[in-house]
């Protein structure tokens, strides 16, 4: 289960989890405590906790055909919870320490897509590493969510922290079922986290404002319009045209529940909206009066 409140709108779904999936690339002398942390899960998974599979990747070959693997196992049933156990950078994305190379966040993110398409958009994503949310700048309206819930440090974060805190999220990810939840009462200290459907709700408000009724949707209007009589052939149209021309491509920039019906089966690879237009109508002006 997940629950979630997104600029007053609360959603609630349920996620499909059925193992913990873990990936570390951190140097040999720095692995102590991702092997005991490993360790006590694997206790918890023969309490009835979700099994765990670890893998040890070295270098950018391995992590292509570690996420095509999983890839496949995911079209087979496989809903995991990624757990990346790694170093971050701002600028050069995931360290894979054992072999010095660089795996950036627009082609993590592109592995991510095609997982997460797999598992229709159930894929949990705990990414251990420093800078990690930096990877959400990919994200696309137009192009499938990288994960259902995405959780990671906007910063740097602290191998105490981990250590103390990871275990602790998945005895109450296993205890309540409630991934959101469990997150909050304990990763949730220093990480931060996306969801797929505020994600959505958030990237439909900004493509509103800036391309439906904000300072750049008359200059989309006349691109559309051009666009038209290039389309049908008209060198020259006549003001009757234009003006015909203008009323319906204004008519069809007007948000509506039609934008969320054009972005959501792509974006939540199949998943129903969370909210409806209404909802979405009721944050734009709420914000609006705020501003």
């Amino acid at each position: 289960m997940i629950s979630h409140s997104e600029t007053a709108i609360t959603l609630s779904e349920t996620l499909q989890t059925n193992a913990i999936v873990w990936i570390h690339s951190l140097p040999e002398q720095e692995i102590g405590p991702s092997r005991r942390i490993l360790e006590d899960l694997e206790g918890l998974a023969s309490a009835g906790g979700f099994p765990v599979f670890a893998y040890a990747v070295r270098n950018r070959a391995e992590m292509s055909d570690l996420f095509g693997q999983l890839t496949v196992e995911a079209e087979q049933g496989l809903r995991p919870v990624l757990h990346v156990d790694a170093h971050g950078t701002v600028a050069e994305g995931l360290l894979l320490a054992p072999s010095g190379e660089r795996v950036g966040w627009s082609e993590l993110i592109e592995d991510l897509r095609g997982l997460n398409v797999a598992t229709a958009n159930n894929l949990t994503c705990i990414f251990a590493l420093c800078f990690g949310l930096h990877l959400y700048k990919q994200v696309s309206l137009k192009r499938p969510v990288p994960a259902y819930l995405f959780c990671a440090p906007p910063e740097e974060i602290s191998v105490g922290f981990l250590e103390a805190q990871t275990l602790a999220f998945y005895r109450e990810m296993n205890r309540s079922s409630n991934v959101t939840a469990a997150f909050e009462l304990t990763l949730g200290g220093v990480m931060q986290s996306f969801h797929c459907q505020g994600l959505f709700l958030q990237s439909l408000l900004r493509y509103i404002r800036t391309y439906c009724i904000g300072r750049m949707r008359q200059d989309r209007l006349e691109r559309m319009v051009t666009a038209v009589f290039q389309r049908d052939g008209i060198a020259n149209p006549s003001s009757t045209q234009l003006k015909q021309a203008r009323r319906e491509i204004r008519e069809a920039l007007k948000p509506s529940q039609k934008t969320i019906d054009l972005f959501a089966p792509s974006f939540l690879i199949g998943r129903a909206p969370a909210f409806t237009y209404a909802d979405l109508d009721r944050v734009l002006k709420r914000s609006d009066r705020a501003g």
